[in-house]
């Protein structure tokens, strides 16, 4: 089980390398493999090893970007910049790819429990669950659901957890932890011939190419300040691309623009230069 792969080679090559290591009977892709300067590249790879799919909410976007019913922000506000490069870059070959893919798949194996992935929740593609602060919501997610093992992703933290006679596992991301740990991750599940048991695989993987791509790719550029804030995210394992965003609201908002779906081109601009970076670039 791999998730959150964000169109990142540099971190998706190696630990495909280790998976195939595994041979194991099925690689599952729980949502979110583009977003990134080489999403295309990405997919094509994921593809190549024979991986199965669902949608995270980055496709969702792209999907609604492609059917007409993205919000008009999307097109007009510089926030979204990083979202219609990436929308650029796909071909018709990609969305009618994303097209065919569920929001979420029921894995049957012959002589083996069934296991639900899902990308956010069961409910809904966007919402993060967050089993240690909101326990609550993983509580709903595990009742909603008959089988007794659910895969989950989003919020890039990975953890295994058993609660009320049910396994829920998350395999973190392939390109962006945010738990302070910079390595790829992901989740080998083995069925041992009564349950399944879960257990999370961390991969390093050379940070210094990481930069080299955003760069020569002109992602970081084109998409300035969300994709320093994403490239300093992947960098320091921590949730710089959420706390620009945040900051920049707040910049807007101290400026009287209030309940606003976006932030004004000329706040989310200036954000940059005051925001507190941890790296300069």
């Amino acid at each position: 089980m791999l998730a959150d792969v964000h169109g990142i080679l540099p971190s998706l090559e190696p630990v495909l390398v280790e998976i195939r290591g595994e041979s194991p009977d099925e690689i599952v892709v729980a949502g979110d493999f583009l977003g990134g300067p080489q999403s295309v590249e990405a997919l094509a790879l994921l593809r190549e090893a024979g991986c199965r799919f669902i949608l995270g909410n980055g496709e969702v976007n792209m999907l609604r970007m492609h059917r007409g019913t993205a919000p008009d922000t999307w097109w007009t506000h510089r926030q979204f910049d990083l979202a219609r490069w990436v929308f650029k870059s796909l071909d018709t070959s990609v969305f009618q790819f994303l097209e065919a893919l569920p929001e979420q798949l029921v894995i049957s194996s012959p002589g083996c429990d069934p296991v639900r992935v899902v990308h956010g929740a069961p409910w809904d593609v966007y919402k993060l669950v967050f089993p240690h602060t909101e326990p609550e919501v993983l509580d709903r997610a595990l009742r909603m659901i008959p089988e007794n093992v659910l895969v989950f992703a989003h919020n890039h933290l990975p953890d295994v957890i058993f609660r009320r006679g049910k396994l829920a596992v998350n395999p973190g991301s392939v390109s962006n932890n945010l738990n302070g740990d910079t390595r790829a991750s992901y989740a080998l599940l083995t069925w041992d011939g009564v349950c399944w048991k879960a257990e999370l695989r961390y991969v390093t993987y050379d940070l210094d190419r990481v930069r080299l791509v955003f760069d020569e790719t002109g992602f970081l550029e084109a998409n300035r300040p969300l994709s320093r804030a994403f490239m300093e995210s992947i960098l320091t394992g921590e949730n710089t691309a959420w706390g620009f965003i945040v900051y920049a609201f707040h910049l807007a908002e101290k400026a009287g623009h209030k309940n606003i779906d976006a932030v004004p081109d000329a706040f989310w601009l200036a954000a940059e230069e005051t925001y507190p970076w941890q790296m300069e670039i």
